[in-house]
Formats: structure tokens, sequence, C-alpha cells
């Protein structure tokens, strides 16, 4: 009978250890789950972000209309290529270009603005100043009339 309640207690010990084992996997199942599920979010975002991408350009290709010459007897590839990659730099140059105009635009307009604000500064300062110069002089004409 000892040996019985021996043998109970050990495995009652080795269950509570194999409870807690079990609660820990859990615990990380439920972690890793969760992992996959924000993961399989984000894919989902930048599929989505990619087929809008991907969109875009087609867009832009079809605005541009880009027209390649093929000679149907002898087809000549890397001109072609030399043709769209032409096309293609022209319009990154562009862009490259308007972004710097409008950066430009955007850092005079600041200037402007921040030169107007400088001067306004300026203004309300020597404004301040002589509104103190008059108080004092009319302290110094109070304290006059006080005196007399």
């Amino acid at each position: 009978l000892q040996e019985e309640i021996q043998l109970k207690e050990e495995a009652e010990n080795n269950l509570a250890a194999f409870r807690a084992d079990v609660d820990a996997a859990t615990l990380a199942r439920i972690d890793l789950e969760r992992r996959i599920e924000s993961l399989q979010e984000e894919i989902a975002f930048l599929k989505k972000v990619h087929e809008e991408e991907i969109r875009e350009l087609q867009a832009q290709l079809q605005e541009q209309h880009i027209q390649v010459d093929m000679d149907i007897s002898k087809p000549d590839l890397t001109a072609a290529l030399r043709d769209i990659r032409a096309q293609y730099e022209s319009i990154a140059a562009k862009n490259i270009a308007e972004a710097e105009e409008w950066y430009k635009s955007k850092v005079s307009d600041l200037t402007q603005a921040a030169n107007k604000n400088n001067d306004a500064l300026r203004q309300a300062k020597q404004e301040m100043l002589e509104y103190r110069h008059q108080i004092q002089s009319y302290t110094c004409e109070i304290d006059a009339l006080k005196g007399t």
C-alpha cells in the first residue's frame, strides 16, 4: 500500500509537471498563432499595395503609349529594349525634375513665410520697445506730478 501511495504521488507530481509544460506549450502555440495571423495580414496588405503599384505602372504605360517598332522578319529586341529604356529614363528624369521643382517651390514658400514672420516679430519687438519708453516717460511724469 505504501508503494502504491508513493507511486501515486510520483504520478501526480509528474502529472503536475506535465501540466505546467502543457500550459507553457499552449501559451507558446497561441503566441505563434497570433504572430502567424499578423504576418498573414501584413502579407495581404503588401500584396494589395503591390497590386496597386502594378496597376499604377500599367496606367502610366498606357498613358505614355509606348510603341515598339519591330521588324517582323527580324525582331531586334536590343533596339526595342534600348528604346524602352530611353523612354523610362526620360520619364524618370522628368519625374525627378518635377519633384525637385516642387521641393524648391515649397522651400521658397517656407523661406518667404519665415522672412515675413521674422519681419513681423522685429516690428512687434520695436513696438514693444517704444511702448516701454512711453511707459517709462509716463512713469517719470507721474512721479514728477506726485512730487509737485
